[in-house]
């Protein structure tokens, strides 16, 4: 019996736990969250490029992450005015502003993940096996520095840290089974599935996170290109 689907869990939740430690290390330096935001932002747009994008370009073609994407940026539309209904209009300094923005992140990296999930089951056994997990451990940590930083910030206390580290490592367990069992199918499915996910989470980056960030610092836009670039090296280092 395969227990690639534990293995997927934990990698996914370890890696998403680092990330909020590291968050909670840099709380008490709130005058500096603009600049803790820059990084992460150029540390997920640069997994979003150098990690997500080009599988799920492998899996299908250009023609599914594009409508994918662009799915994405439409779905993101909707829950953020959804949102906003439900917890009212808010700003970059308001603590709602960080809660409601650090939940579109986790809903959006949920469901990238179960795809992933999928695709991770369905290699078991295979030389792509110990790549994939790699890849999960790595990629989750800043998705967990950025989003627990916006939770940190919104007054969410450090028992959220384990709570929402188990919910995002959840789809990853769950698909890594069913891909076991049941392979890829369809992989040009999977490519548009992780395409829409990944156009969601880069629409609420860039819309909701570094373009209020750099309504107050000018160098906001410097330290994220920084960062994306110091990511992609160490992608390029694997």
């Amino acid at each position: 019996m395969s227990y690639i689907w534990v293995v997927g869990y934990l990698c996914t939740a370890i890696g998403f736990s680092i990330g909020g430690v590291i968050a909670w290390s840099v709380n008490g330096f709130q005058k500096k969250i603009d600049y803790i935001y820059s990084v992460c932002v150029g540390l997920t747009l640069g997994v979003l490029s150098f990690e997500i994008v080009p599988e799920a370009i492998e899996l299908g073609n250009w023609i599914t992450f594009i409508l994918g994407f662009f799915v994405g940026i439409i779905l993101f539309e909707a829950a953020h005015k959804t949102l906003k209904i439900l917890l009212g209009t808010t700003t970059g300094q308001d603590k709602s502003f960080s809660f409601q923005t650090g939940i579109l992140l986790v809903l959006s990296i949920s469901f990238h993940n179960l795809p992933i999930g999928i695709v991770l089951g369905s290699t078991r056994d295979t030389s792509l096996e110990y790549s994939l997990l790699q890849a999960i451990l790595l990629h989750n940590v800043p998705e967990g520095i950025i989003v627990f930083t916006l939770l940190y910030v919104a007054g969410n206390r450090i028992w959220s840290w384990l709570f929402f580290s188990l919910i995002i490592a959840a789809p990853v367990g769950i698909g890594a089974y069913f891909g076991s069992k049941l392979g890829t199918g369809n992989p040009l499915f999977w490519s548009f599935a992780i395409s829409l996910a990944a156009g969601t989470i880069y629409i609420i980056i860039v819309k909701e996170v570094i373009m209020e960030a750099i309504q107050d610092t000018s160098h906001v836009l410097l330290i994220a290109i920084i960062s994306f670039g110091c990511i992609g090296f160490y992608f390029f280092l694997l």
